[in-house]
């Protein structure tokens, strides 16, 4: 049947198309007006055309924190060391470089002076960034392996942990007499011993031991003076 042209054009009817590509193939004749068309579907239902945007299961991914760089065990770890002077220090502690920690502690350090009334946060800032930089040349003077500043900042910010506790007790204790100096020269002699024991653990300076306590207490001295004053 060939297409007649005069057809009653009140019984055709619009035919949507569908918004899907597929492929159509026009047959001889038609129906009421409307053209028959044979549909040839070429998509998947819609449970296979999921796309996964990632490779395994979600057991095997990391934790959120861990890929932000921030581990907690690792966190404890240093702290810990920190915090037992007499603990061995493993020579491989700093491998995983990470900033949270010191980040923290210096925030915690400039939070009690700030219950004591002393807006310190620059001077924390200052001296945090001329102690490192002084400490990241002369370390890789003495040392023949050398150590990144990245290092050297994760050492220094952890080691300042006792120093937050100096800032905890000016909060209770004036600092400014006898007992206040004794103590600030025990929290000094306490940051200084964690750091460059760490530095001599991580760099094998077992020889320039006394080399490594010297710019490093001068670093913790100007801390606490700010803590004092």
């Amino acid at each position: 049947m060939s297409y007649n042209p005069n057809w009653p054009q009140q019984q055709q009817q619009p035919y949507e198309v569908p918004f899907f590509e597929s492929s159509f193939s026009e047959t001889e004749g038609y129906q009421q007006g409307i053209p028959e068309y044979q549909y040839a579907p070429t998509y998947q239902p819609y449970e296979q055309r999921k796309v996964y945007i990632f490779s395994g299961s979600f057991e095997d991914e990391p934790p959120l924190l861990e890929e932000l760089g921030i581990n907690f065990s690792h966190i404890w770890g240093k702290t810990s060391t920190v915090l037992n002077i007499f603990k061995k220090i493993d020579p491989r502690i700093m491998d995983d470089t990470d900033l949270a920690g010191p980040i923290v502690f210096c925030l915690l350090l400039g939070f009690f002076l700030l219950l004591n009334g002393k807006v310190h946060f620059g001077y924390i800032y200052g001296v945090g960034v001329i102690g490192c930089l002084s400490i990241y040349l002369v370390l890789n003077l003495m040392s023949e392996n050398g150590i990144d500043i990245y290092r050297t900042i994760s050492v220094l910010g952890y080691c300042l942990l006792p120093m937050i506790f100096l800032a905890g007790i000016s909060i209770i204790l004036p600092l400014n007499g006898y007992l206040g100096f004794f103590l600030a020269m025990m929290i000094v002699l306490w940051c200084t011993h964690s750091a460059a024991y760490m530095f001599v653990a991580v760099l094998s300076m077992r020889e320039q031991t006394i080399l490594v306590f010297y710019p490093t207490g001068l670093v913790y001295t100007c801390f606490a003076l700010i803590t004092i004053f």
